[in-house]
């Protein structure tokens, strides 16, 4: 399985020029995020409705597909925990005690604490810093 950040979660559930290719990943492996996801996830789609990158209401419709596939199984969403918690911490020093500093958002923080607690060894991002944490932190990268 394979652990999937919000931006490339985005690109199974929005048309991106890109998003064939993330569709092939998903088909290989279950994907697997945090429940963060979900959250980030509502605000991509309304972001993208309110710029008219996609239909008014579709948004919604949207959330409700990954609240869906959520309860289904067919995205399977880490819980927040303690373990969670502890591993977000351990996340920030690995990667502000580098030299120089590796700066990581919270969000991404997040996703890679709970990429580990899920004991996903694989990290599917489009984001280059959250890809340069992932790889200091010994995750395969994926595309």
């Amino acid at each position: 399985m394979s652990y999937w950040d919000a931006s490339a979660l985005a690109k199974l559930y929005l048309a991106e020029p890109d998003s064939a290719q993330f569709e092939s990943l998903a088909l290989a492996s279950p994907v697997v995020s945090g429940m963060l996801a979900r959250h980030e996830m509502r605000t991509v789609f309304r972001r993208r409705e309110a710029e008219a990158a996609i239909r008014g209401g579709e948004a919604a419709a949207l959330y409700r597909r990954i609240v869906s596939d959520a309860a289904s199984g067919v995205l399977r969403l880490q819980p927040d925990s303690d373990e969670v918690e502890r591993e977000f911490g351990l996340v920030l020093e690995r990667c502000f005690s580098q030299g120089p500093p590796l700066f990581i958002r919270t969000n991404d923080a997040l996703h890679l604490a709970s990429a580990r607690v899920a004991g996903e060894l694989e990290f599917v991002t489009a984001d280059l810093r959250q890809r340069a944490a992932a790889q200091l932190l010994g995750f395969t990268l994926l595309p």
